[in-house]
């Protein structure tokens, strides 16, 4: 099994490069562009709380599948922060693909609704008219982890996360060696993309490592355990020498699952997995003390759901709201809290399974 190694660069890179420094950059941006028209760099934890009155009527598109509870938990959240704050939801039930996702945006514009919150999986090229036919009726827009045209919103630190996870596989291997990156498939979700290419690109700058070509993964609405398992058993059939690949850096958790239950089947133990996003079953394994997944970022859903809350009913009762892009802290664990971090997950996923159910989730 691989050793974890010397992580303090790794944790001072979340804790400080992602969150102070940006909050302090915000706060001075912000100044700045009351004064001189310079726009600011915007950290989510900065949103203020709407100060209240009008009773908005959030849209809410709920296209989440079975592996997707991270966005489950953000929308969650979203729509508990709503509530709290003296709104109301207006929510139509969809499925974990682009298309469906649209559909469900396009018939909440005729659900008299003030604001409609946009997400997660359309770009914000894609989502363009729709956006624009809201802005024509008067409704205001917000994006959930993704961006929109002319309206603010509140997404995940991509290069953030692809920095403390590309740094920890670096140093866990001595700058030495070949990793293989898997993902959903190209162009099916945005962030994936963005974050492996900044990986490949920090790679590319240690001339003993090799970044072998990319495992396309395919979308949510198919079996992707299944699918990861596949890939890696073929991966390692294509690449017998146990020397040959080093590590394997899985942005979605149903591959990382996938990846064990294929690197358990062929009996190899020599390499690492560094996965993206917590779900209950990635924790139960990454608990386990001889799991090949050393290490795993995390986006705080529960932030990026009530902050998209907060701009949306800020929105909806006129406030000065900037078409800003809020990025969200980077989380990020060892296996060593796996444990701990699987305990307030389970309550986490239990209380957005709770509210959800009400709209049909």
């Amino acid at each position: 099994m691989t050793k974890i190694p010397h992580i303090q660069e790794i944790f001072e890179h979340v804790e400080f490069s992602r969150r102070s420094l940006i909050q302090s950059l915000a706060l001075g941006g912000a100044v700045l562009a009351a004064g001189a028209g310079v726009a600011s760099i915007a950290s989510a934890e900065n949103i203020p709380v709407s100060s209240g009155g009008k009773k908005v009527k959030v849209g809410i598109p709920l296209t989440y599948g079975p592996f997707n509870q991270p966005w489950r938990r953000g929308m969650g959240t979203m729509v508990k922060t709503v509530l709290d704050n003296g709104g109301e939801v207006v929510t139509i039930r969809g499925e974990p693909t682009k298309q469906s996702e649209l559909d469900a945006m396009r018939q909440l514009l005729d659900r008299g609704i003030d604001v409609l919150c946009m997400g997660n999986y359309a770009t914000e090229s894609e989502t363009a008219y729709i956006a624009e036919d809201a802005h024509r009726r008067g409704i205001k827009t917000v994006g959930f982890q993704v961006t929109v045209k002319d309206s603010p919103s509140v997404v995940e630190d991509t290069w953030g996360l692809a920095t403390a996870l590309g740094y920890f596989v670096q140093n866990a291997l001595k700058r030495q060696g070949n990793i293989v990156q898997t993902a959903e498939d190209k162009g099916f979700f945005q962030p994936f993309d963005m974050e492996a290419a900044q990986l490949e690109m920090m790679t590319s700058f240690e001339p003993r490592m090799k970044v072998l070509p990319f495992m396309s993964g395919s979308t949510s609405g198919s079996d992707q355990i299944s699918k990861g398992r596949e890939n890696v058993l073929s991966l390692l059939q294509a690449n017998p020498d146990p020397a040959s690949i080093n590590a394997i850096i899985s942005w979605w958790w149903p591959l990382s699952i996938g990846a064990v239950q294929g690197l358990n089947q062929m009996n190899r133990t020599n390499i690492m997995i560094a996965n993206h996003y917590f779900s209950e079953q990635l924790l139960e394994e990454m608990a386990r003390p001889e799991t090949p997944i050393a290490f795993s970022t995390d986006t705080p859903w529960d932030i990026v759901g009530e902050k998209t809350a907060q701009l949306a009913l800020a929105l909806g009762r006129g406030e000065n709201v900037p078409n800003d892009v809020f990025r969200t802290p980077v989380r990020a664990i060892t296996r060593d809290q796996a444990a701990e971090t699987l305990a307030k997950l389970r309550k986490d996923d239990a209380d957005a399974i709770a509210i959800l159910k009400q709209y049909g989730g």
